[in-house]
């Protein structure tokens, strides 16, 4: 069956219902967005070697064993030794947007030392012990550490994000006015040592009522005043997970406006997804093809420019349980990776004419370059992939563009203006592309 791209009054329709709606809260929606910088590509990756081969600009140091639980073991004790290496290592390799996460209490700091439903160590989802749950109180093992790493890391650290998905009581067992007053001191501190740094809030999911309802009383508790950039976390997947409940790339349109409809005055403000990927295939939801998740990666990334989110940071570059895009016994780039890979190139240096939207399941994503270049990244949901093959369905291009792009990197010469198109997204585009 082929399907054609509609004209007219019934595209107007559709692109209303698809892209005017669900954009009508994205910041400067009628302004045209600039063309892709290499910084909306950003990443978690666990360790600094080998460094990530994919293309990087900056890394959000999570998960990188340098947490306030790692650097300061004792009350007035710092272990630079680990950050030091992130830090020399990123500015070897020019990855210098780097985003540091100020979380997990250290257990002699806790208000609960022995909490072990904390992830990572006991007491670490607990607020400090100097600090009362109204938010009052001396803070001081906080500030002492705030003060120590922005003292140390002056410069070489940009951004900083107050806490990590807080929605979640294994990472944030305190109260609201605890995470204000945190957030309050950190600004005050990092900015007093470095004025050119940027604030995030603590980045968190945002994808049904209990987390939602996080925001909406953080946002109460004056939380945003304190934060530069609106982070959040674009994870999509279902909750309860079921095998075979894939995440949707689309759903990424709910979550980013339920944020902006939270946040006070986010319209001026960049928002930026400090984590996200395919999540944890290990909890229920089976995720496991790489043909899926490679089509879910390209959808994903194309989602997030559509809905003008300024950053992306990938988690992780080399966890094979969460969004994994090395083979871990090889360190070469999987299927993933190479998509991940294509993707980059795709978009780098263009610009999103016209945002993504939807003609039954067939999405169209828009972009122009240099030198007359034109595209479109096309891809249908209505179509699948399982055992290493991807049903695919002839479509109808305009006949200015001669060849397509594929996430396996492969480069096709269109015949007949019409081209197979399935969940894995191609490309089209005339050639004039600058190599």
């Amino acid at each position: 069956m082929k399907k054609f791209l509609l004209v007219g009054f019934t595209l107007a329709i559709v692109l209303f219902l698809t892209v005017a709606a669900p954009l009508s809260q994205a910041q400067n929606q009628n302004d045209k967005q600039p063309p892709v910088p290499g910084w909306f590509f950003e990443m978690t990756a666990h360790w600094y070697n080998p460094w990530p081969t994919v293309p990087l600009y900056g890394v959000r140091l999570w998960n990188t064993g340098t947490a306030w639980s790692d650097l300061n073991p004792a009350d007035g004790v710092y272990d630079w030794k680990v950050l030091d290496n992130w830090l020399g290592t990123a500015q070897t390799k020019h990855a210098n947007e780097l985003l540091y996460t100020l979380a997990l209490t250290p257990s002699w700091a806790s208000s609960n030392p022995n909490d072990t439903s904390c992830k990572h160590n006991s007491g670490a989802c607990d607020p400090p012990n100097d600090l009362n749950p109204d938010g009052s109180g001396t803070d001081q093992h906080w500030k002492n550490f705030v003060t120590a790493i922005a003292t140390h890391a002056a410069g070489r650290i940009r951004f900083w994000e107050v806490w990590n998905e807080p929605v979640m009581p294994f990472f944030w067992n305190g109260t609201q006015a605890q995470m204000v007053r945190m957030a309050k001191d950190a600004r005050t501190i990092i900015l007093s040592i470095d004025p050119n740094a940027k604030m995030l809030n603590a980045g968190g999911q945002a994808h049904d009522n209990y987390m939602t309802d996080w925001w909406k009383n953080y946002a109460a508790a004056g939380g945003f005043e304190y934060a530069d950039i609106i982070a959040f976390h674009g994870y999509v997947n279902n909750y309860p997970f079921v095998c075979g409940d894939y995440p949707k790339a689309a759903d990424l349109v709910g979550v980013v406006n339920t944020v902006r409809s939270i946040v006070p005055n986010s319209a001026s403000k960049p928002i930026w997804d400090t984590e996200a990927s395919w999540g944890d295939v290990k909890w229920g939801d089976c995720f496991t093809d790489p043909d899926l998740r490679a089509a879910f990666l390209a959808q994903f990334y194309m989602m997030h420019r559509s809905l003008r989110v300024r950053r992306f940071y990938w988690f992780a570059y080399d966890d094979d349980e969460t969004g994994g895009l090395i083979d871990p016994s090889t360190g070469k780039l999987n299927l993933d990776g190479i998509a991940y890979q294509q993707v980059y190139n795709w978009m780098l240096g263009n610009t999103l004419s016209q945002e993504c939207s939807a003609t039954g399941t067939t999405w169209t994503c828009g972009f122009e370059g240099p030198h007359g270049y034109k595209a479109e990244v096309i891809w249908d949901t209505g179509e699948s992939c399982g055992k290493g093959a991807c049903q695919t369905t002839q479509y109808a291009v305009n006949s200015s563009f001669t060849q397509y792009r594929t996430l396996g990197g492969d480069t096709v010469a269109i015949q007949n203006s019409e081209v197979p198109i399935g969940a894995k997204p191609i490309m089209v585009e005339n050639e004039t592309r600058q190599q």
